[in-house]
């Protein structure tokens, strides 16, 4: 697992592979062993069969979750679990599972709502199977879970409209979220058939069903040793195996390194640049967050920095002008000025009126790119605060500062549902937050009578303060009044902006005070916000718990020695 789980984005957990009937009896806990012609099914549904598959499925869990790197931003964070696929593959689909009666296709669903049960994050569903229940099941009481419609055609081979045809069915008439076709061909010069056919599918089922809903990713592979290039081709969840293993577990597999040096070779993946552009930004973790994760996905990109008092610097650079320049995150003082010098901004960036990520695409032939202002900031402080708040009451936000930051910040209360009200030195600025946003604006000092009676009035007609975002900078010394924290009964979530120091002078105070205040930390909305940004430039899911690891790594203090302890 050590050497498995770094390289991998899931594990695929081949149910019809364990033979319960033999665990069962090898327990004592079976029946007669020959009273059923059944004998690879029957014990499925009995108590013990279910208990042993279900631990099988946790114990997969548990063994991966010390060593998982690679995971996604799961809905709570649970950034260190690792996503299961589960699959039940059938005889005449490449797999164990008897499919000649009626009764050991149910015992397959049967099987397949107990991978429901436990929560996998993939379910494989067989698409030819009469399946209308487990998908009635999995949209109803498990709608997390992803269905992959999945067919494969052994031992004889398909035209293009017939694998078009599988690649359509896999659709499960709109229930699945992803579609799965392995072909068998004779032909080497035809390895592509299943990743163009595919492409042909999809553009079908877009324009029956629309892009929203008809818009899904398919993995198109072909077996044995004559398909490993349509693994190199294919473009989510390509089967692999592993150097470590002492065994290739079916003809044709390639490791994830073995794929992403053939891509890199074939200029299927071209080696991009990336950089952070501000000023006066040595103290940015950006560089080593991002580079981290192009070393583990095992990607060639480079992520640096570009250091300019003007954004007329960076756009007459060698960098920006580089045909391979893949794009930038933005930081102070240029979130603004960049904006001129895009051809698109998205419209959370519009809003905000602020750009922190720069995104690069090219038209259909190549020959023009097209760059795209957006903003992850809003993400970044929206996601470790939903996380926290207890509930969607009504409630009312406290922002503090009133530049690009604070404008992000207001966007977010707005998408959580709180009422913004403002608090800046400088009131004329802070109003412009007002006309954008909405809300209310309190007198420049927060310490004054005046705006505590100001807060009283809000929060009676819009609910408490539910969370405060301070944007201020750390040179201010920012920490809350004595009347405010006196007035917080409930938990109130704080979020300072700040990621050096990692405690300042808020944090310190809210932990000084308790269960009054739940804290998010700067470097929490950091690797939020990178996250995004990784996963809109490369279009895959990000190393979520590498990029954390990173931040904190270099935003943590160093633990004080002991004078006992050894140099």
């Amino acid at each position: 697992m050590p050497s498995l789980c770094p390289d991998t984005d899931a594990m695929e957990f081949r149910s019809d592979l364990i033979n319960i009937e033999d665990i069962v009896f090898r327990e004592g806990l079976g029946e007669n062993k020959d009273s059923s012609d059944n004998k690879s099914t029957k014990n499925i549904r009995s108590f013990e069969g279910r208990f042993h598959m279900m631990r099988q499925i946790s114990l997969l869990r548990r063994m991966c979750r010390p060593h998982s790197v690679r995971v996604g931003s799961l809905e709570g964070v649970m950034h260190d679990v690792m996503p299961i696929v589960f699959t039940v593959r059938t005889a005449n689909q490449a797999g164990t599972w008897p499919d000649s009666k009626d009764a050991e296709i149910n015992d397959m669903l049967y099987l397949l709502e107990l991978g429901l049960r436990s929560s996998v994050e993939v379910l494989d569903v067989e698409a030819y199977w009469k399946n209308d229940s487990i998908l009635d099941l999995a949209r109803t009481i498990y709608p997390e879970t992803v269905i992959l419609g999945s067919h494969h055609v052994v031992g004889s081979t398909c035209t293009d409209e017939e694998t078009t045809t599988h690649f359509e069915h896999c659709f499960l008439k709109g229930k699945a979220d992803a579609l799965k076709v392995v072909l068998s061909i004779d032909d080497p010069d035809n390895a592509d058939q299943a990743d163009r056919c595919g492409q042909t599918a999809v553009a079908n089922i877009i324009e029956k069903c629309g892009k929203d809903k008809g818009n899904v990713p398919f993995i198109g592979l072909v077996l044995a040793d004559v398909g490993k290039q349509s693994r190199i081709l294919n473009r989510i969840f390509t089967p692999v195996t592993h150097e470590s293993l002492p065994f290739v577990a079916a003809p044709g597999q390639l490791s994830t390194r073995q794929i992403m040096e053939q891509r890199i070779v074939q200029n299927i993946i071209e080696k991009q640049d990336y950089c952070i552009l501000g000023h006066n930004i040595a103290y940015s973790v950006s560089p080593q967050m991002h580079n981290a994760a192009f070393n583990v996905c095992q990607l060639p990109h480079e992520y640096g920095r570009m250091d300019v008092e003007t954004v007329e610097e960076f756009v007459n650079s060698p960098l920006f002008k580089s045909r391979a320049f893949g794009g930038a995150s933005v930081t102070i003082p240029h979130k603004q000025s960049i904006m001129s010098h895009l051809d698109k901004i998205t419209p959370s960036a519009s809003k905000i009126g602020a750009v922190n990520t720069i995104l690069v695409d090219r038209d259909s032939d190549e020959s023009k790119r097209v760059l795209t202002g957006d903003n992850t900031d809003w993400i970044g402080i929206y996601n470790p605060i939903k996380r926290l708040l207890r509930s969607q009451s009504k409630g009312c936000a406290l922002i503090l500062g009133a530049g690009g930051t604070a404008r992000a910040a207001a966007y977010a209360a707005q998408e959580l549902g709180l009422e913004c009200v403002f608090c800046n030195r400088t009131p004329e600025k802070a109003k412009e937050l007002v006309d954008s946003f909405g809300g209310y604006l309190l007198p420049s000092d927060l310490n004054s009578s005046e705006s505590e009676k100001m807060l009283k009035e809000i929060s009676r007609s819009h609910g408490d303060v539910k969370v405060v975002m301070s944007t201020l900078p750390v040179a201010a010394a920012f920490e809350f009044p004595l009347w405010f924290v006196k007035s917080v009964t409930s938990s109130v979530v704080v979020l300072d902006v700040n990621y050096k120091p990692y405690n300042t002078p808020l944090i310190n105070q809210c932990l000084s005070n308790g269960s009054k205040f739940k804290i998010v930390r700067g470097s929490d909305m950091l690797w939020e916000q990178g996250v995004q940004q990784f996963e809109r430039w490369m279009e895959r899911i990000a190393p979520y718990k590498v990029m954390r690891d990173v931040v904190l790594e270099n935003c943590m203090p160093v633990p004080m020695m002991d004078d006992n302890d050894d140099a």
